[in-house]
C-alpha cells in the first residue's frame, strides 16, 4: 500500500475538499438507537465504532473538529467543508465550525418531507442559526423530485442566503445500512439529474452543486450542466460507478468540454477516522489533470477555487 506524504500531494496548489463528512458522536449514536433493537450488542457509539472498525469520535464536538484540523496539517489542506448526515447532526457539526471558522465550512441535510418540520424551516434554522454554509439534498433517500414544488422553498431561503445546494442523483450506497442490517429506503426513480433542469432554470442566482459527476447517471448530468451556467459538478470518492470503456480521465475531459474549469470542485468524500483524509484521491485526479495537460491556473480553480468563490471566502 503507497502512503502519501503532505510533500507527495502539496505541489503548489491550496487545496479546499468540498466534500467530506463529518460523522459526529450523535450521528453514531442515532444509528445505535435504529440497530438497537435487533443489535443489543451496540450500547453506544463506541461499540458501533469497533464493529465499523472505525475509531470511535469524540463525545467533545471541538474536538473531533481539532482531529480534522490536524488532519489538514498532516497534508497541507487550507481548508475543508464537512457535511452534517442529519439534522442533529449539523448542532454538533456548528460548535466545530466555530471554533475552527478558518478551517472548517458546514453543510447540512435536509429532508423536504420530514412530517414535523418544513423545509423552509429546516433550511433557515441550518443557515441562520448553525451558521451552515450549504444545504444537502438525497432525492432517493427522501423519496422527492428535485423539480417537487415542496422543495423549493429551500431554493428560496438558499437563493436569500447566497449558500449552495448539493444535491445527489444517480447511484446512492449507504454502506452502514448495510453492515447493520437495516433497510435504507433508496428509490433511485428518484435520482435522474434531469430533474434539476426546472429549479436550474427558476434559480438562476443558486449555485446547484452535483456530485461525483452524476454518479452513475453522468450523460443526463452533463445535458444540464450544458443547458445551465448554475449548475456544477463535484469529483468525490474513487466513482466506482465508472465502468469500462468510461475511465474518469474520460470524465474529466467531457466534463471539462462541457462545464470548463471553472465549473469542477474537487471533493474526497472523507469521512472517518483512522483512514482519514484521503489523498489517494487527491492524487489519483491530481495526475489524471496532470496528464491532460490541464494549466496550474485551472487546477488551483478545480482544487479550491470554485468552491472559494461560491461560499463567498478569501482564497
Amino acid at each position: 500500500m503507497v502512503i502519501f506524504s503532505p510533500i507527495m500531494i502539496n505541489h503548489k496548489l491550496k487545496i479546499i475538499d468540498a466534500h467530506s463528512h463529518f460523522f459526529s458522536y450523535e450521528w453514531f449514536q442515532h444509528f445505535c438507537n435504529l440497530a438497537g433493537p435487533h443489535m443489543p450488542e451496540l450500547t453506544g457509539p463506541e461499540a458501533l465504532a469497533k464493529k465499523l472498525g472505525w475509531e470511535p469520535p469524540s463525545s467533545v464536538a471541538e474536538e473531533l473538529g481539532k482531529r480534522w484540523v490536524e488532519e489538514q496539517d498532516r497534508y497541507g489542506i487550507a481548508r475543508q467543508v464537512l457535511f452534517a448526515s442529519k439534522l442533529n447532526d449539523a448542532e454538533p457539526l456548528a460548535v466545530a465550525v466555530h471554533a475552527f471558522p478558518q478551517r472548517l465550512i458546514g453543510y447540512v441535510m435536509i429532508d423536504p418531507t420530514h412530517p414535523d418540520r418544513s423545509g423552509r424551516e429546516q433550511t433557515y434554522y441550518s443557515i441562520n442559526l448553525l451558521g451552515m454554509k450549504g444545504i444537502l439534498l438525497f432525492p432517493a433517500m427522501h423519496h422527492f423530485h428535485a423539480s417537487d414544488r415542496r422543495v423549493f422553498p429551500i431554493y428560496e431561503e438558499a437563493a436569500a442566503a447566497s449558500v449552495p445546494v448539493f444535491i445527489h442523483f444517480g447511484e446512492l450506497s449507504i454502506p452502514i445500512f448495510k453492515k447493520l442490517g437495516l433497510p435504507d429506503n433508496v428509490d433511485l426513480s428518484f435520482s435522474n439529474p434531469v430533474d434539476l433542469s426546472e429549479p436550474a432554470r427558476e434559480f438562476t442566482e443558486v449555485n446547484f452543486i452535483i456530485p461525483h459527476f452524476g454518479c452513475g447517471r453522468f450523460e443526463e448530468a452533463l445535458r444540464v450542466a450544458g443547458e445551465f451556467a448554475n449548475v456544477h459538478f463535484d469529483t468525490a470518492s474513487s466513482n466506482s460507478w465508472i465502468k469500462p470503456p468510461l475511465t474518469l480521465q474520460e470524465v474529466f475531459k467531457r466534463s471539462l468540454e462541457v462545464l470548463g474549469a471553472e465549473r469542477i470542485l474537487f471533493g474526497t468524500d472523507s469521512s472517518y477516522f483512522p483512514r482519514g483524509w484521503r489523498s489517494d484521491i487527491f492524487e489519483r485526479q491530481l495526475q489524471i489533470l496532470e496528464a491532460m495537460q490541464i494549466s496550474t491556473q485551472h487546477k488551483q480553480l478545480i482544487f479550491g477555487g470554485n468552491i472559494a468563490r461560491l461560499l463567498g471566502i478569501a482564497f
